[in-house]
């Protein structure tokens, strides 16, 4: 059930056992997936869990933290203390709703500080019960294991998977003509001045040129 599409009347019916709320970010996921990656992905778990048990959901949180990728066109970064007055905010709201549990599903490392913050605090002062989940790290640690072949990372062939298994429309592909390369790098150039010591590390380095151009050939889209 989508909280923004009850009534108010409808609203004072419902089950209030257990809310989802899920949380991103707008943020640059190399030149292949959507800026929207973290958010999205939050928003698809969340609502499949929702229609599954029946359970509220709350609109998605589209905003969060970097410290990075703010270099990159299109990311869109606010401060902790922002993130963490709006979810204080939110969850307070939520507890005033009279709902029992809140399961926030979480897309985006960087909220995480803000998110536990916020949950102490509002834990401390109603009866509401928090419970994080950032999904990449606490959901189907098994399930990767098994399927994924090459390290896991930010926008590498884990992340890409999921988006193309979820929103298959949104995966964009650099040409196969070995461009890969020297686009990502003068990306690094312009937006980064120089790449930092975080974004000239090898595995870094692969997530966006190797996955985007070889290591995931079995998602590419033949043209």
């Amino acid at each position: 059930m989508r909280w923004w599409e009850l009534t108010w009347p409808e609203f004072e019916k419902v089950d209030k056992t257990v809310a989802l709320l899920p949380t991103g970010i707008v943020e640059a996921h190399g030149p292949h997936l959507p800026l929207g990656t973290d958010a999205l992905m939050a928003t698809y778990i969340a609502e499949e869990a929702a229609k599954r048990a029946n359970a509220l959901l709350l609109p998605t949180v589209w905003y969060g933290n970097t410290y990075v990728l703010d270099k990159f066109p299109g990311t869109i970064s606010i401060s902790n203390e922002t993130l963490y007055m709006l979810y204080r905010d939110i969850f307070r709201e939520v507890a005033r709703n009279g709902i029992k549990y809140l399961v926030v599903i979480n897309g985006h490392g960087g909220n995480t500080d803000a998110l536990n913050m916020a949950a102490k605090d509002v834990a401390k002062e109603t009866n509401l019960v928090i419970i994080i989940i950032n999904w990449w790290i606490d959901l189907a640690k098994e399930a990767r294991k098994k399927v994924l072949e090459t390290p896991e990372g930010h926008a590498a062939e884990d992340e890409t998977s999921e988006v193309w298994a979820a929103y298959p429309d949104l995966v964009k592909w650099i040409p196969r003509d070995g461009s890969a390369d020297e686009w990502v790098e003068a990306r690094f150039r312009v937006y980064g001045k120089e790449p930092t010591q975080w974004s000239t590390r090898r595995p870094y380095r692969d997530t966006h040129q190797e996955q985007a151009r070889k290591r995931a050939g079995q998602y590419w889209r033949q043209q």
